[in-house]
């Protein structure tokens, strides 16, 4: 399999986002809709102080929230399964080799969002900066002597058509390096001319995009011809980082359920060079093997495994 290609990777470190188009074959569209249909009960809609948006740019018809579900992983089989299985993705595993590391892990909990017409969308967020202009390592985009690192990742499937206009997905192109705060009349959308500064992609069912959460992004309103907007999304962090928490109560005991690749991105986060497994670009599980005689070492001064 191939990394990114060096237009890829310039546009990506220039604008801080890629889409893979057509990566999702039909079937497993097909099988995430129907699943997702059928646990529709299990999803939750944000209101009042749960929205996520503030701004009016943002607010859709001041009504309907987005609905939110992240309990896929485990839902009764065989809805399950679809999303077991996008925990691999063929043409994805080198893209997030390289913005990641090898060794790359599932940070949070995987997020299924819908947004159905005229829903809310989200204010912009994000970002290498919070509002104060501290920076926010949890998210942190960096490059060096060519080497990308994405501290948090996001990995988005796209399960229904988007246009640009639609609403849905945006982002300030470039964002992810900027050394400022968003300034008001931005996050607020509306003082812009035509919102030259956002970027609402094109996307296809099937399509996956990428993007660092040092990004400032968003979403607008649901505007398009379907009837919702439903995306998942999976997010990842380097080997060695984590941002979420109640990712290890619920995935210790899946792993055990899953395959060993699948298995492999829900590790906890530790260095490679500790025997970590990982995936290499071509899907293949490997390892970067610590010497025995260490591993004894460790085992005579720390009574444990590995310090």
């Amino acid at each position: 399999m191939a990394r990114l290609t060096a237009q890829q990777r310039y546009l990506f470190d220039l604008r801080g986002f890629l889409i893979l188009r057509n990566i999702i074959p039909n079937e497993e569209l097909t099988a995430a809709k129907e699943a997702i249909s059928a646990n529709l009960h299990k999803f939750h809609e944000r209101k009042g102080a749960l929205r996520n948006s503030r701004l009016e740019k943002f607010q859709g018809d001041h009504v309907r929230g987005r609905l939110d579900c992240g309990t896929m992983l485990h839902w009764d089989k065989p809805h399950c399964e679809v999303f077991r299985r996008l925990l691999v993705i063929p043409q994805v595993i080198p893209v997030l080799n390289e913005l990641c590391g090898k060794g790359y892990r599932l940070d949070h909990l995987p997020l299924t969002i819908i947004q159905y017409k005229d829903a809310e969308g989200f204010d912009l967020h994000g970002g290498n900066l919070d509002e104060n202009g501290e920076w926010m390592q949890d998210l942190t985009y960096d490059c060096r002597f060519g080497k990308i690192s994405c501290n948090l990742l996001n990995v988005a499937i796209t399960l229904d058509k988007v246009e640009p206009g639609d609403g849905g997905f945006v982002i300030i192109p470039g964002s992810h390096k900027a050394n400022f705060p968003l300034p008001p009349e931005i996050a607020q959308c509306d003082k812009l001319d035509g919102n030259k500064y956002l970027i609402n992609p094109a996307l296809n069912p099937g399509d996956v995009l990428i993007f660092t959460e040092a990004a400032t992004h968003g979403a607008f309103p649901w505007h398009g011809n379907s009837e919702s907007r439903r995306t998942i999304f999976y997010r990842y962090c380097p080997p060695n980082f984590a941002y979420g928490r109640g990712y290890f109560d619920k995935n210790a005991e899946l792993a055990r359920e899953l395959t060993e690749q699948q298995s492999v991105v829900l590790q906890p986060p530790f260095v490679p060079r500790l025997n970590r497994l990982h995936l290499e670009d071509d899907g293949t599980v490997g390892t970067t093997i610590r010497s025995e005689m260490k591993i004894a070492y460790d085992k005579e001064v720390f009574d444990n495994d590995y310090f």
